[in-house]
């Protein structure tokens, strides 16, 4: 027997690619090797290998973390020194609500406090509302991350004069109170304050939190708006990264410098499920920002991005939800690899209804098994040197920074809204995905493949709660405010405001525009599995009112085996709208099946069983089923050849469905023909 030292210091001989080639050859048994190849929504072509060659032109593979242009993180250290930030995101009823839960999250293990303003679920409104959020909190010692949306002012206006107050000093304070009026634009397709006005501001709290909150970042860049419609990861880091140098020019164009703005704006981005893709755009999202900082003539440290990142939304499902708590750590683990420096885990019922104890505790402990058990933070970029890994982040960048010029040929990034071409771009993606979740070639677990049937539904269509608008305001101090915002002393405006009660309702009236505002078509936000959710529901309803899900037949032919496949497929198939499927162990005669059938008075049929017994069985069937019932529906379950289809089809088959059908217009069909309400 080998000894071990002897197997140890044994090397394996390296195979060629051509050695490699042949032996895939040989496993395809003749399809040929582009067979595994693929093309990915961002047009990249994926390899079914890579070696050394692919990444030998590539100039960062030299370059140490924390070095321009960054690739491999901003931090020399990695997550070594400074762990990422558990920021997950939290909403309440209340503001009391909202204070004891950040307590009691900071206490399990969040390290940032996090709030949407447009998603927290109460309005804050006062400084007596902002008192009770943060009362016994020290802020001095957890950042905050407030994303204001299209604009911070008001709340910062609040927030500020709170901690001058509570005597807590503002250069204390850590994070980010940050603006995205281009993000706004996108979701709502207005704003309600002039684009001008909103740059205006932007600068102006820039330029006071230079002075007063030099550790607050105050632009925000959001890529979720663009991912949730649908858009790809070269689209979603393009997109945003365009929106963020027109920030700066037109900052710059106000009087900063450019290493001041560069290091107030921090970055928003969604993970999806597709793993390696997500985290080559992180990567790529720290080459092209440090390039066009560069190409601002800004310094290497301005070049730094920072970012944070939100497991999707999009790729949520509402059926079969705790499958969701899987899809958040898998992209979970890409943020991490890919390397953000914050991190929001969705709950895993976030489009089901606002997150409960239990949904928060599973989502923040997915971020503390990374960190603590998984021991992800131990390795500096661990995907550093991945052959696939490194070319997929090259390619990504190459094709952002393609897409990003095309922005800036137009003029920038308002322009490219303007005139329609990001939401054009968007859409050309999202109507692949659609079609794509349609039809089965992208699998959604538990909704357009595996559906469950059985699994409880009485919780699963709670909205969440809608905030009420109406609040008094006071006229004569909203008319004061307009005359005094018309001088562009925004901050000092605003703090006078808050210092005289304003309420932040007050001075966001005051800001609005009073002629016609800058419009454009919005982005539509939308969730990968709405399609068939849509046809789960009604299937719900028809049982409701009907006492019975929309039912489907099948006619087995023959044992087991020679019909189980497709037998298998269909009720995957129908399940996945929320249909019942009736099955059978298989019928051994024409005579059987047919009177089978007529007994259990249904009205859809599908046939299953091989090619060969279809060509005597299928026709008799047809005959016999539909000169009995001629209201019947037949479908035969399989792809047939042309002549054969036509030969059924003149029998009385109405229909094939097979691996290439569009599983979700399949369905709509069969529901109209059954009478189901459908919602469209």
């Amino acid at each position: 027997m080998t000894e071990i030292s002897t197997m140890k210091n044994g090397l394996f001989p390296i195979p060629s690619y051509e050695e490699w080639k042949q032996e895939v050859e040989r496993s395809l048994k003749g399809k040929p090797i582009e067979k595994l190849y693929s093309t990915t929504y961002e047009n990249v072509r994926i390899q079914p290998i890579y070696t050394r060659q692919d990444i030998e032109s590539l100039e960062h593979l030299e370059q140490l973390p924390g070095f321009a242009d960054y690739v491999r993180g901003t931090e020399v250290n990695g997550y070594l020194q400074q762990p990422w930030l558990i920021s997950q995101e939290l909403s309440a009823t209340s503001a009391k609500e909202w204070n004891e839960i950040v307590k009691h999250d900071i206490a399990r293990g969040q390290t940032a406090i996090h709030l949407v303003l447009d998603r927290l679920g109460f309005l804050v409104t006062t400084l007596e509302d902002v008192e009770t959020m943060f009362s016994g909190i020290d802020l001095r010692h957890y950042p905050v991350r407030v994303d204001a949306g299209a604009c911070s002012l008001p709340f910062l206006a609040l927030f500020a004069t709170y901690l001058q107050k509570q005597q807590v000093p503002l250069e204390a304070l850590h994070g980010e109170i940050g603006m995205d009026p281009l993000g706004g634009l996108v979701q709502k397709g207005q704003l309600p304050v002039l684009l001008e006005d909103s740059y205006d501001m932007m600068a102006d709290v820039t330029k006071w939190a230079m002075e007063h909150m030099p550790n607050i970042r105050t632009v925000m860049v959001h890529g979720e708006s663009y991912h949730n419609g649908g858009a790809n990861a070269v689209q979603e880091l393009a997109f945003a990264l365009a929106a963020a140098a027109e920030y700066i020019s037109e900052c710059l164009d106000r009087g900063l410098e450019i290493d001041d703005i560069a290091q107030r704006i921090s970055f928003s981005f969604a993970i999806g499920s597709n793993f390696f893709m997500e985290i080559a755009k992180l990567r790529a999202a720290r080459v092209v920002w440090s390039n066009i900082i560069q190409a601002f003539g800004g310094s290497e440290d301005a070049q730094k991005l920072t970012m944070h990142a939100r497991t999707s939304y999009f790729t949520k499902t509402i059926y079969d939800p705790y499958v969701n708590m899987l899809r958040a750590t898998s992209e979970a683990f890409a943020a991490v690899v890919g390397g953000m420096n914050s991190l929001h885990v969705s709950p895993f019922d976030e489009a089901i209804q606002p997150a409960d104890e239990f949904s928060r505790r599973i989502a923040r402990n997915t971020q503390l098994i990374l960190l603590e058990e998984a021991h992800i933070g131990r390795v500096i970029d661990p995907a550093g040197g991945s052959y696939y890994v490194e070319t997929l982040t090259a390619q990504v960048a190459r094709e952002t920074w393609k897409l990003f010029q095309q922005i800036e040929a137009k003029g920038g990034m308002t322009k490219a809204l303007e005139e329609g071409f990001v939401q054009s771009e968007v859409n050309q993606v999202a109507a692949q995905r659609d079609r794509n979740v349609k039809t089965r070639k992208e699998k959604i677990v538990g909704t357009n493949v595996y559906a469950n049937l059985t699994e409880p539904t009485a919780q699963l269509h709670r909205k969440h709660a809608c905030i009420s608008a109406e609040q008094s305001l006071d006229k004569e101090r909203i008319d004061q405010l307009k005359k005094e915002f018309t001088a562009k002393q925004w901050v000092k405006t605003a703090l006078s405001a808050v210092s005289q009660r304003a309420t932040v309702q007050e001075i966001e009236k005051a800001l609005e525009s009073s002629g016609l505002s800058f419009c454009i078509q919005p982005i539509p936000q939308w969730r990968l599995a709405e399609p068939f959710e849509q046809l789960r529901k009604a299937a719900e309803a028809h049982l409701a009112t009907s006492g019975k899900r929309p039912t489907v037949r099948l006619i087995n032919l023959g044992p087991i085996p020679n019909h189980k496949a497709r037998a298998d497929f269909i009720t995957g198939f129908f399940e996945a709208g929320g249909f019942e499927v009736v099955k059978n162990d298989g019928y051994m005669s024409v005579q059987e099946a047919v009177q089978e059938a007529l007994r259990l008075n249904g009205s859809h049929y599908i046939i299953c069983g091989t090619d060969e017994s279809y060509i005597e069985t299928v026709p008799l069937i047809a005959t016999e089923l539909k000169k009995a019932q001629s209201h019947i529906k037949l479908y035969v379950a399989g792809k047939q050849n042309p002549d054969r289809e036509a030969m059924f089809t003149q029998a009385g088959i109405d229909g094939f469905i097979h691996i290439g059908s569009n599983c979700y217009e399949t369905l709509v069909t069969v529901m109209k023909e059954m009478g189901v309400a459908l919602d469209e």
